[in-house]
């Protein structure tokens, strides 16, 4: 049974995103691309401390804050700037859930037409997502994309309606095994569907989720519950972790 959330001692920088899987904290450290998790015997402790529900059942012992073990680990995540005392330099932590009745996009009924503008559209998204995952940094990249999309919410564009993204979406796939030849990079394929739908003013979500035991990161296009490029039963075996 999960406690009250309480007001929180510690705050995660902007570049820091955590999830709990497995019963476990995963930290994702955006600003090195670097992954790491918290041992379970640190779970509900760190929850009080960062002011969430606890999300593993109280062990008893000593507080939190008086716990050297607990002690040294906030200095250990302090040093390397994934947490912060200074709620104005940093951001409350909150966890992400997955949507309710997820859905996949469904398949075009009939072969869209593919005009000249989808495949210089295509080939301009290819090329700016082999540039960006070679020569930009992961933080560049989600920023980039970020940016783009509180723009256009700025701009209070019209909603795009379903029927034009499903066609645009399965024009992607029909042109992309014809052209590249990358195959299981869920990274790529993300940043590369977003790239291609930006010029349409689409902005859906690239999501980002983990599991443990084995680690396991993934990545992939999604806006409210509606999976663009992949399964539900791949996506829902990850706890997402940040949301661009």
């Amino acid at each position: 049974m999960t406690t009250k959330a309480t007001s929180p001692e510690y705050f995660l920088t902007p570049h820091t995103f955590m999830c709990v899987t497995a019963g476990s904290f995963v930290v994702l450290d955006l600003h090195n691309d670097n992954y790491s998790y918290l041992e379970k015997k640190y779970t509900a402790p760190v929850s009080k401390l960062l002011g969430l529900p606890d999300a593993a059942p109280s062990t008893g012992g000593a507080p939190a804050a008086s716990n050297p073990e607990i002690t040294d680990l906030v200095q250990n995540l302090l040093k390397m700037d994934l947490l912060t005392t200074y709620p104005d330099k940093g951001k409350k932590a909150a966890f992400l859930s997955q949507p309710e009745a997820p859905r996949e996009m469904p398949g075009y009924l009939h072969m869209p037409k593919i005009r000249a503008g989808h495949i210089f559209r295509f080939f301009k998204a290819l090329i700016v997502t082999r540039f960006m995952l070679r020569f930009r940094s992961m933080e560049q990249i989600v920023a980039r994309v970020k940016i783009r999309k509180e723009r256009h919410r700025a701009k209070r564009a019209v909603e795009t309606d379903a029927e034009r993204i499903n066609r645009l979406v399965e024009i992607y796939k029909i042109l992309k095994p014809l052209f590249v030849t990358v195959k299981d990079n869920c990274l790529f394929d993300t940043f590369f569907l977003i790239e291609f739908l930006a010029p349409y003013r689409i902005f859906p979500d690239a999501m980002f989720g983990v599991r443990l035991n084995e680690f396991y990161a993934h990545a992939w296009v999604q806006d409210g519950n509606m999976i663009y490029d992949d399964f539900i039963d791949r996506t829902c075996l990850n706890q997402p972790i940040m949301r661009v």
